[in-house]
C-alpha cells in the first residue's frame, strides 16, 4: 500500500470539484503549476532523504518523479527489477521506511530494514513552502478564469 501524506486542507475536495467546472484548460494550468511545485520542493526532498537509506538509497532516489495532477505529488518506485537480488524499488520502499522487512538479512546477517521514516522526514521538509506556493497558483488560476 502506498504511503500518502496529506496536509489538512479544509474544503479541498469541493475546490477540486469546482475546478472541474472551469474546464480542461484551467485544470491543465493548475496541473502544470503543481508539477513545477513538485519538481521544486518535493522531488529534491524525497531524493535527499532516500539517499540516506542504507543499501537501497540510490535506487530509491532514482525512482522519485513528479506526477501530473492538480495537487503537487510525486511517485516513488518502479515495478521493474532494480537490484541484483531481483527486488524492485516498489518492493523496498515501504520496508525501508517502516522497518518491517519479512525476515530479510543482508550479507552481515542483520535485518537491513531499519526504521528510518525517510518518507515522513521528506514530507515535513517541504509541506509548508509547497502548500503556500500551491495556494498562490490556485488563486492565480481562479482569478484568470473567473474574470474571463
Amino acid at each position: 500500500m502506498a504511503k500518502q501524506f496529506v496536509a489538512g486542507v479544509e474544503g479541498l475536495n469541493a475546490l477540486l470539484r469546482d475546478f472541474g467546472k472551469l474546464g480542461k484548460v484551467a485544470n491543465a494550468e493548475l496541473k502544470a503549476a503543481s508539477r513545477v511545485i513538485a519538481e521544486r520542493h518535493m522531488v529534491p526532498a524525497y531524493k535527499r532523504e532516500a539517499r540516506k537509506v542504507p543499501h537501497w538509497g540510490e535506487g530509491l532516489a532514482g525512482s522519485v518523479r513528479s506526477r501530473n495532477d492538480r495537487i503537487p505529488s510525486v511517485s516513488i518506485g518502479f515495478s521493474r527489477r532494480a537490484y541484483s537480488n531481483g527486488a524492485s524499488t516498489n518492493m523496498v520502499r515501504y520496508p525501508t521506511d517502516s522497518g518491517r522487512g519479512k525476515g530479510a538479512k543482508d550479507l552481515t546477517g542483520t535485518n537491513p530494514f531499519t526504521v528510518n521514516d525517510w518518507l515522513g522526514e521528506a514530507s515535513a521538509s517541504y509541506q509548508r513552502p509547497a502548500l503556500q506556493e500551491w495556494t498562490r497558483a490556485v488563486d492565480r488560476t481562479i482569478q484568470k478564469w473567473i474574470t474571463v
